[in-house]
């Protein structure tokens, strides 16, 4: 249902996904009048199904969802905490020196993250809007217009114009914030261009039921066809990421469940046990950067700004670490300001810009090296794993800006 045509608001954000929701838990904290725009709002029945969709949710993330008051809403049945993530080289497997294994315990916590259905942090976040009053949510109209031609110094709101059926309405809003995914609607109709490229590669996720004890590690093989990762989620499940080419992973969804497995076992490392496969999904990998995170009183957060491969697992924490820094910003600026504002979100396109550009370039060199059977690059591999090893300072810094410190 459209609200009254003219209707103001301090926030409009688009996309009420997991990045999406936070931002407006974050911004009914500072007291800010939000609205949300999200056409697929989260249904239980979506936690009945087995987990496909997971998110590696680290501990500079949790601490601040904790801050939202998200996480009290999450269930334990839909998360696994993990201790332990262990990387090594195929064919180096069997030798304890090519296997490098971060534990918590290395840097004085008590795990290193949470692996989390990414429908039920979006759903816990929904929950505790019902604790801030329900901020109003539309579902129903598509974002068909954001003006800004009008904005000058005594004009502070954006236009937004909504479409449902043959009735349109327009909004008014002092900022507009796109976090409506990879595809972004906003970043469309502002016109923020792209750079980036596709990977020759497709990730294939198969969620498989166990039969063993439930693990607190999680792991991955780099082979020369891509990486093969395991991935321990809740209630027995877990997830296998695996990563090869375009051709191979079309190959791969034709299989019946049994002969997939029979594939799983034949590739992948031994795993603790046995196993069923339930279901799978695909997806290419790419990367993707927005030209510019800001547009006059419009903002990118979340994949609607970056995408990047997913490698370690560090996309959804990218987008809260937006969230975040765009929250701290604004916290007490005067949105009516044009000049307090536009050096706020210039900070905040700096700082994260900066951060998610040094995230990318570090994943693609990972990538490039351990994804490939090149003799000189096994060479340097091998000797950067014996080195990581003898060095558990070098481990305690990598492993702190894994966890988001």
């Amino acid at each position: 249902m459209l609200l009254d045509n003219g209707s103001e608001f301090d926030v409009i954000i688009v996309g009420g996904g997991m990045v999406g929701a936070a931002q407006v838990l974050a911004f009914c904290q500072q007291h800010k009048r939000v609205l949300l725009l999200e056409k697929n709002l989260p249904k239980s029945e979506w936690l009945e199904k087995p987990p496909l969709r997971v998110s590696a949710v680290n501990l500079c993330s949790e601490e601040y969802l904790n801050e939202l008051g998200l996480w009290q809403h999450l269930s334990a049945e839909h998360m696994c905490v993990f201790n332990h993530l262990s990387t090594w080289e195929k064919e180096a497997s069997a030798l304890a020196k090519q296997k490098l294994t971060f534990s918590a315990q290395d840097i004085n916590k008590s795990h290193l993250g949470y692996l989390i259905r990414n429908e039920a942090l979006q759903m816990a976040a929904f929950e505790q809007f019902k604790q801030l009053s329900n901020p109003p949510v539309i579902s129903s109209a598509e974002l068909v217009a954001i003006d800004q031609d009008g904005l000058t110094t005594e004009q502070d709101k954006v236009i937004v114009r909504l479409q449902e059926k043959d009735v349109q309405t327009q909004l008014k809003s002092h900022l507009v914030i796109g976090a409506d995914g990879a595809n972004s609607r906003v970043r469309q109709l502002l016109n923020i261009g792209l750079s980036g490229w596709d990977y020759q590669q497709h990730c294939f996720s198969i969620t498989i039921k166990t039969n063993f004890p439930m693990q607190d590690i999680t792991w991955q093989e780099f082979q020369p066809s891509g990486p093969k990762a395991f991935l321990p989620l809740s209630d027995g499940m877990a997830s296998l990421i695996w990563y090869d080419s375009a051709d191979i992973i079309k190959q791969l969804k034709q299989m019946s469940p049994l002969a997939l497995k029979q594939k799983v076992l034949d590739v992948f490392p031994p795993l603790a046990g046995d196993f069923e496969v339930v279901q799978h999904a695909s997806f290419p990998l790419t990367r993707r950067q927005a030209k510019s995170y800001v547009d006059g009183r419009a903002v990118l957060i979340g994949d609607a700004a970056h995408t990047i491969n997913p490698l370690a697992g560090q996309g959804v924490n990218l987008g809260y670490k937006d969230v975040a820094e765009l929250s701290q910003q604004l916290d007490g600026i005067d949105l009516t300001d044009n000049s307090s504002l536009t050096k706020a979100l210039q900070k905040y396109q700096t700082k994260r810009k900066t951060e998610s550009l040094v995230m990318s370039g570090a994943m693609d060199s990972f990538y490039t090296l351990f994804s490939n059977d090149k003799t000189v690059l096994k060479f340097v591999r091998r000797g950067l794993l014996n080195v990581a090893n003898k060095l558990p300072w070098a481990k305690k810094q990598v492993l702190m800006k894994a966890v988001g410190y």
